[in-house]
This record gives structure tokens, C-alpha cells and sequence, in this order.
């Protein structure tokens, strides 16, 4: 009996004293599950007994005290030499406790059991402290967050539980298998659930917002909800969910979207609707689509919220932080919430091959029917975007890139606006709009931080400007400077090109044409398709890049390479894309080797060769704007859309005079020297050359010092280049 006694005094230490309140308050919960489970499946096999030494603790003396009175005496002598040796550790406890216990007769197992649940139900009343723990203050937090149901709740606490201590895990989920489909009547007595309650479970917002994660037949709380239940700010829930719009943003009349839209949008989110009213803004980046959400939000003046897109802009995450938002910020008078970035969302056809990700559409198009919510999605792409998707919109804006023309409208809003019109000209402005193709937010700040170094030094203003767009520029390019590869050659002329054809009267006829263009209503579809062709280096597309400039339009510069694919409808797909994006940008098309794409009909031994054809000349018809298409091989195009070009302009090698311009205007300025009558004659007599062999022997010999070169040794360079050129005939040059 002393040694009974003593082996009572050991196991009865008491240890709650030493738990804190989320400890306490797993134990509770923990203690309640395994009631429940013994209740129906009474078994005390070494699983069992290592949970309930786990739950009672310090009571476990009691329990080693009835298990010796249910024993024979020599059974109890053998658990007492047992117990002996293996001391308190549980699972060596446990193991043998539950081997005694399997000889226990069933009528004396009764008591037992009565027993166990007596030591329950009293634990139960002793975890008691005063006030909450941080597990149930998140768990609060959250359910007002997520408006969660009581059974949605229970169902997040025991899985977090399960997941974060060891032998209930061990217990609930490696033994009894509680989450998986095979154990789920295990789970349904743990957790007092009916089938009913648990499929409503499975469909609700846990599930929708992927804070559960069902796999297969397991389910499993995500580390998202888990970092929610251990974190118990509620200012810190919602700031890792959605933020307050910021103030002071891009006046909406910045933006070119017209009033009469801009009030549309205006009137619908004014008010908080008693059905839903989306808005969404999509285009291509850095068009001002967020800007102009946050100028929606300000003009409005109404509360506004920005879901967070977190650290990697996970869609489970984002559809938490709306529901949070909602559940928040959308009672009584209502709020308007933006969720920028929404391709992730919203672009469902191409989820999981793009992002490895799975939507759920119907909670998708849940939210999109939710009455009285007031939201703005921006998306660079609804290319992914189903039509259920797209018709729950109340309405809808497509952002295009600005032209050159918009940018220096934007320039002089913004220096307006800053008080600053006096501080850049007419000419620093169209060389800005030019340089810099950046959004109305860029301009604002490089503005704004220039005024605020109080100079009124032009020069110093001017600098100050570029500094910021080129710093700009940098970090959105990856920390790479920004280089314009069609930008036209400084102090460049049409002077000494030779060119079969009326440069200057084409050159009205394309600044006609082009106000046209701005004037008209843009539902004629009328096109200025310009062919060039001859050798290499000839000048085409330099000439081509000129025009632009000269028109203060934008250029897109597209090569063979850029549009070929290897892919079926691949090409006939890009050739479409580049005529569409000119057309939205208004800029010069240029296709270089135009050739490779519009194949004779009449000679073409492969049907997509014909194809390609076909779609080059129907985008050509359908184009609203400026082509010029280059090729060194007229011969090899097709014969019937020779026709559709308004103008053929032949470019072929200098002439005599000519040379002597390109090598004043190319090689004179690296020597000291000037060009000498001998040389000159010379020079003048060298034939076969192109504007593209000054530049190849300028590039050569640009870092030489003047004194280093000669006339005769620049004029020798441009004989070597012309004799190589008689021998590889046809090879391409770089440049012009």
C-alpha cells in the first residue's frame, strides 16, 4: 500500500499551473472531443490511454490507482514492477496501462469507463482563468471577419488543434483518421456534426475562401487560417486583408475617359445599391486604371478600401480578404471596395496552367450577385474571363496606352495642376511625351518632386524631371536603363537618299491623311499602306522612322522573327495582334521583310504560306491607320497585294553626290581633317553603297581619336565595305 501511495503522489503532480490560456484552453477542447469519442467508442487500447494521460494530467494518479484495484494480485504485482521501470514517460505509460487493461474483465470495465468520464466532466469545470486566450480572440475576430457559422467555427478550432499540438494530431488525425473520408463518422461525434451540417461546412466560406483545403477525400486547415487564429490583433487582421484607399490621388480629369463615362460610373457607385454593382477597368498597364479608381473613390467620398494582394498574390488569399472586406466595412450606408491586379480572379479559363491554381467560379459569381456590394476590378486581361463572368458587370472601361498626342495633352494638365506651366517648353514638353511613355501618376510625382526643390531654374527643373522618369523607367525595366531602338538618327534628312518616287509630296499626302484621322469619327475604315523596297541598307526603315517623327506618332516596329510561329494559327494570330495594337495606340505600323509573310499566291507550295497571305491582306483592309512594310526581295511578293500599297517607293545605293552627304553627315565629324579634293573624287566614284555602310564604318571608328583617322582612312573603310558587298550579294546589312 506505501508504494501504491507513492506511485499516486508521483502521477498526481499538479500541472495546470503551470499551462497558460491557450494551453488551457486546447486541453478543454481536446478533453471535450475525447469525452464525446469514448462516449460512443469506449476502447482503451495504447492510442487511448497516451490521449488521455495527455488530457487528465494530473489526475492520471487516480486513474494508475483504479487500474491496480481492477487487477488481480499477481497482475498488480507485475504492473508494479512494470511501472517501475518505465517511470512517467506517457507512451512507455501508456502501453502498458492499456495492456492491463486487456485483461480486465468487461463487467468490472464498466466501472471504469464511468470513472474515466467522471474525471472528464470535472476536468472540464477546472480549466477555467479569467478573461480570453489569443486563440479564442482570433477565433472571434474571425468569425465576424468571415461571418462564419458556429459549426464552421468548432470545425477551424479542432482542425487548428489537431494541426498544432502533437498528440491530439497524433490522436484524432494518424489514429482515428477523423479527416479523411473513411473516418468521418469519428469526426462527426468529435464535433457533434450532422451529414447535413457537414456538407455546408465543406460549401461555405471556410472552403470558398480557401481556408480549408480539401484534397482529394483529406481535408486540412491552411497556413493561411493558421496564421489568423495565432495572430490575435483584429487591427492587424485587417491589414493583412484590405486597406483604406489612399487621398490625394491623380485628378480623374487626367485620364482620358470621357465626362459623360466618368459621371456613368459616378452615379452607379454612388449610392449603395440594393443589388450588386461591379465596375471594371482592364487594359494594358500603366494606362491609369488604379489611379483613376482611386479619383473614382475621392470624387465619391464615400469609405473605400484596396484588397491586399499579399506577398504572392495567392487567389485564396485574395478571395479571403474580400470576404473579409465585405463582411467588415459593407454595413449600413456601405463602402466601396477595389480589388486591383483581379487577373488571378477573374481569369479562369487559364488558372491552373498558368499559375497552378483551381478557381472556384461559383463563389466567384457569388460575390458578383452579392446585393448591395459596390466593388472596381482592374485587370490588364480579360482575354481568360468567361462571358457568365463578364455580363454580371454593370459596367466596363478598356484603357489604352496613350499615344504620344495624349501624353503631351497629360504633360501640360499635369504642370497645370502644379503650377509649373512656365518652368517647360512647348519643345521640352514634345520631347518628354516622346522619350517617356510612362502614366499620368509618373508625370504627377516627377512633377510635383521637382516644384518642391523650389528651383526656378528651367534647366535645373528640366533635370530634375528626368531624373525621376529615368529612375522610374530603371526600376520597372528590373534596374536596366530604358533604350528607344526606334528612335530615328539624330540630325537626320531625307537629303541624298536615292529613292525612285515623290518623297515630298507622299510626305503631304501622310500629313493630310493622318489629321484626318484625328478629325474623323473613326467608324471609317480607311488605310495609308506604304511599301519600300530595295537593297539592304538603303535607308527604308530609317525613312520609315522619320515619318513617325515627323507626324509625332508613335512606332511599332515589327520584324519577321517578332511575328512568325511554329505553332498552327500562331502567326496568322500575330500578324492580327500587331494591326490591332497599332490601330489602339495610333501609331506607324512598320513590318520589316515583309516579304516573309506575303508569299505569291501563285507559287506557294505550302498551304499556310497562303494563309499567311490571306490574313496580312484582310488586316491590311481592315486597318484604320499608317503601314509601311519594307522588303529587299519585291519579286518574291504577291502580286494582288501589290495594289493595296498607296505608294511604292524604291530605295537603291547612292549616288556620287550622295556619298559625299552621308559621309558629311555621318564620318566628317570624327576627324580633324577635312575632305580633300583627291579623296573626294574618290569617294564620289565608289559605287554600291548604302546610308547603312556609313553607319557600320561611323560605329567602327566612333571612339578614335580625331587625330587618329583620316579622310582617306574613313574613305578606305567605306571601298572595303562596298567590295565585300560584291561578293556577298544579298547579305543583310545593320543599320538603315
Amino acid at each position: 500500500m506505501p508504494r501504491r501511495h507513492r506511485r499516486k503522489k508521483q502521477l498526481s503532480t499538479d500541472v495546470k499551473a503551470n499551462l497558460d490560456k491557450n494551453e488551457c484552453f486546447a486541453l478543454k477542447k481536446c478533453t471535450l472531443y475525447l469525452r464525446r469519442h469514448l462516449d460512443r467508442y469506449f476502447t482503451m487500447d495504447e492510442e487511448t490511454m497516451n490521449m488521455l494521460c495527455y488530457t487528465l494530467r494530473g489526475e492520471m494518479g487516480q486513474v494508475n490507482e483504479y487500474i491496480l484495484d481492477l487487477l488481480d494480485d499477481s497482475q498488480q504485482v507485475r504492473f508494479e514492477k512494470e511501472f517501475s521501470e518505465c517511470g512517467l514517460d506517457p507512451e512507455e505509460y501508456s502501453d502498458l496501462a492499456a495492456r492491463m487493461l486487456a485483461k480486465v474483465k468487461t463487467g468490472r470495465l464498466y466501472k471504469f469507463k464511468q470513472f474515466i468520464f467522471h474525471l472528464l466532466e470535472r476536468n472540464l469545470k477546472n480549466f477555467r482563468y479569467n478573461g480570453k486566450s489569443d486563440i479564442e480572440k482570433s477565433i472571434t475576430a474571425i468569425k465576424k471577419m468571415f461571418n462564419l457559422t458556429d459549426q464552421e467555427v468548432e470545425f477551424g478550432i479542432f482542425l487548428f488543434i489537431t494541426a498544432g499540438y502533437e498528440i491530439p494530431g497524433d490522436f484524432f488525425i494518424c489514429h482515428l483518421k477523423s479527416d479523411h473520408f473513411a473516418g468521418r463518422k469519428n469526426l462527426f461525434n468529435i464535433l457533434n456534426l450532422s451529414q447535413k451540417e457537414y456538407s455546408k461546412i465543406l460549401e461555405g466560406t471556410l472552403a470558398r475562401t480557401g481556408l480549408l483545403a480539401i484534397s482529394g477525400f483529406d481535408l486540412s486547415i491552411t497556413d493561411d487560417l493558421i496564421s489568423l487564429i495565432q495572430n490575435s490583433s483584429t487591427r492587424s487582421f485587417t491589414k493583412s486583408f484590405f486597406s483604406k484607399m489612399p487621398h490625394n490621388t491623380v485628378p480623374l480629369e487626367y485620364h482620358f475617359v470621357e465626362q459623360e463615362q466618368t459621371e456613368h460610373i459616378l452615379e452607379l457607385l454612388k449610392h449603395k445599391p440594393e443589388t450588386a454593382t461591379h465596375i471594371l477597368l482592364y487594359g494594358s498597364p500603366g494606362t491609369g486604371k488604379t489611379s483613376y479608381a482611386y479619383g473614382l473613390a475621392e470624387r465619391l467620398g464615400i469609405p473605400a478600401y484596396e484588397i491586399v494582394r499579399g506577398d504572392d498574390n495567392k487567389t485564396s488569399q485574395r478571395r479571403a480578404a474580400i470576404m473579409a472586406c465585405l463582411n467588415m466595412t459593407n454595413s449600413d450606408k456601405g463602402s466601396l471596395i477595389l480589388v486591383d491586379e483581379a487577373d488571378n480572379i477573374l481569369n479562369t479559363y487559364f488558372s491552373w496552367f498558368m499559375r497552378g491554381e483551381t478557381q472556384d467560379k461559383g463563389w466567384l459569381n457569388q460575390i458578383l450577385e452579392e446585393p448591395g456590394t459596390r466593388m472596381i476590378w482592374i485587370t490588364n486581361s480579360i482575354d481568360g474571363v468567361e462571358k457568365s463572368v463578364l455580363r454580371r458587370f454593370a459596367y466596363s472601361l478598356c484603357f489604352k496606352p496613350f499615344n504620344r498626342k495624349q501624353r503631351t495633352r497629360l504633360w501640360n494638365s499635369v504642370l497645370k495642376n502644379n503650377r509649373a506651366e512656365r518652368l517647360l517648353s512647348d519643345t521640352d514638353i514634345a520631347n518628354l511625351s516622346g522619350r517617356y511613355k510612362v502614366s499620368a501618376g509618373a508625370m504627377d510625382i516627377a512633377v510635383k518632386k521637382a516644384v518642391e526643390k523650389s528651383t526656378k531654374s528651367k534647366k535645373r527643373f528640366h533635370k530634375a524631371v528626368t531624373l525621376t522618369l529615368d529612375s522610374h523607367e530603371s526600376l520597372l525595366n528590373h534596374g536596366k536603363n530604358h533604350k528607344d531602338k526606334d528612335t530615328v538618327e539624330k540630325n537626320y534628312s531625307m537629303e541624298g537618299l536615292n529613292v525612285q518616287g515623290n518623297i515630298q509630296f507622299m510626305m503631304k499626302q501622310l500629313e493630310k491623311f493622318d489629321n484626318y484621322l484625328q478629325q474623323s469619327d473613326g467608324n471609317s475604315r480607311i488605310n495609308m499602306n506604304l511599301l519600300f523596297y530595295g537593297p539592304p541598307g538603303t535607308g527604308k526603315s530609317e525613312l520609315a522612322r522619320y515619318i513617325a517623327c515627323h507626324l509625332d506618332k508613335e512606332l511599332i516596329c515589327k520584324k519577321t522573327s517578332d511575328i512568325l510561329d511554329s505553332f498552327v494559327g500562331g502567326t496568322e494570330r500575330n500578324i492580327k495582334e500587331a494591326f490591332e495594337e497599332a490601330e489602339s495606340e495610333e501609331a506607324i505600323l512598320i513590318i520589316d521583310e515583309v516579304d516573309s509573310l506575303l508569299f505569291s499566291r501563285d507559287q506557294a507550295e505550302r498551304s499556310w504560306e497562303i494563309s499567311f497571305t490571306n490574313e496580312f491582306l484582310t488586316q491590311m483592309e481592315r486597318y484604320r491607320g499608317i503601314l509601311i512594310c519594307t522588303t529587299n526581295r519585291l519579286k518574291g511578293i504577291d502580286n494582288a497585294s501589290m495594289r493595296r500599297f498607296n505608294y511604292k517607293i524604291g530605295f537603291n545605293y547612292l549616288k556620287p553626290e550622295g556619298n559625299i552627304t552621308f559621309y558629311q553627315k555621318l564620318l566628317e565629324p570624327l576627324t580633324a581633317t577635312p575632305l580633300d579634293k583627291a579623296t573626294r573624287k574618290v569617294l564620289k566614284r565608289i559605287t554600291d553603297l548604302a546610308p547603312g555602310d556609313f553607319k557600320v564604318v561611323r560605329d567602327k571608328n566612333f571612339f578614335h581619336h580625331p587625330e587618329e583617322l583620316s579622310p582617306q582612312s574613313l574613305v578606305q573603310a567605306l571601298q572595303e565595305e562596298a567590295e565585300i558587298k560584291k561578293f556577298h550579294n544579298g547579305r543583310k546589312h545593320i543599320g538603315f
